[in-house]
């Protein structure tokens, strides 16, 4: 056999061989840092032991002590309960006497806006009332009144409707108006304003402003003037003269819409000034012991006094009659003469 010339060894181990070095290291005794190594492991170990002993002692849930609480404890949470409870029900009861508060709140305003509304809507019938009679009388008391008119002075007018003073009744207020319309044959009577001017649940007072014209006739002179007729210059400056004369009524009204009271006020004695052209001594001697009572009153006409005379031309004017002036001033003078005869 014919061998390697590269030197090849034999297939013997080596005694610095991997495995042998093994062994000796095995059958080597430890060193010093190898056991501290290995201690330290050890406690380690121990110390991860105790953790999770410790861990799962933890997830364990504690049993809890049994607690009782005492009588003064159970006393004081009963008094609390009480007073929430009682809290609670005033609570409760304050706020529904709120909402009822606020219920009756909303009730008074729907109860006063519609008596509002229905206030207003007997203002305005009343004041349609109003206008609806002095249309009737806007020339005076008619004489002959319309069966319409009748019935509405009828529903309008009540029974004991007051005039003036003491004076009450409706054939009292119907005489009233012939009076005027006797005494100063009255021709027109306008109103300027008619206002509301107080309101209750009774009913209403409603003023009217305005005036009236007319004329002096022998029965004014004679009933409401009588001291005119000691002056013959004054007469014949006064008689037939048209005047104006400012009036104004207040009209109360109940809560049925029926006139009770009537107060007219007419200034004569500012109609006479005015005539007078504001002469004082002629206007005292006028209207000196006038038969003007309270409330504008006119006395009765005496039936003996001739109401042709100065007044009978004037109610044909009044009814669209054209009268000449030649036959009136004859009237005129006639009229004088006989209240100074």
């Amino acid at each position: 056999m014919i061998h390697s010339t590269f030197g090849e060894q034999p297939d013997t181990e080596s005694p610095s061989s991997p495995s042998m070095e093994i062994s000796r290291l095995l059958d080597t005794p430890a060193s010093d840092n190898q056991l501290q190594d290995n201690q330290e492991q050890l406690v380690r170990n121990s110390n991860s032991k105790r953790t999770t002993q410790q861990q799962s002692r933890a997830l364990v849930p504690k049993r809890k002590k049994r607690w009782r609480p005492s009588l003064k404890q159970i006393r004081d949470k009963n008094q609390r309960d009480t007073d929430n409870s009682l809290l609670l029900n005033l609570t409760l009861d304050v706020n529904d006497l709120r909402q009822q508060v606020h219920d009756c709140l909303v009730q008074k305003s729907i109860r006063e806006t519609r008596l509002l509304v229905a206030r207003e809507q007997f203002h305005a019938r009343s004041l349609l009332s109003v206008d609806g009679f002095f249309k009737v009388f806007r020339h005076g008391h008619p004489g002959a009144l319309k069966a319409s008119d009748e019935r509405f002075l009828t529903g309008l007018l009540d029974e004991n409707i007051g005039v003036g003073g003491d004076v009450r009744g409706r054939v009292e207020f119907y005489e009233q108006w012939r009076r005027y319309k006797q005494l100063f044959n009255v021709r027109h009577i306008r109103n300027f304003s008619t206002k509301v001017v107080n309101s209750d649940a009774g009913g209403c007072l409603i003023e009217c402003t305005g005036e009236f014209e007319g004329q002096v006739t022998v029965a004014a002179l004679q009933t409401v003037f009588p001291n005119s007729l000691h002056h013959d210059a004054l007469v014949k400056q006064v008689l037939g003269r048209s005047f104006v004369c400012p009036t104004k009524a207040l009209i109360s009204i109940d809560g049925n819409g029926r006139v009770v009271q009537y107060d007219a006020f007419s200034d004569v004695f500012e109609a006479m000034s005015k005539l007078l052209d504001f002469d004082p001594l002629q206007v005292v001697t006028l209207m000196a012991d006038a038969a003007i009572s309270e409330g504008s009153m006119l006395p009765p006409v005496d039936d003996g006094i001739n109401q042709e005379q100065g007044g009978g031309c004037n109610q044909e004017e009044s009814n669209g009659i054209a009268v000449s002036p030649v036959s009136n001033s004859m009237s005129f003078r006639s009229s004088i003469d006989f209240i100074l005869s």
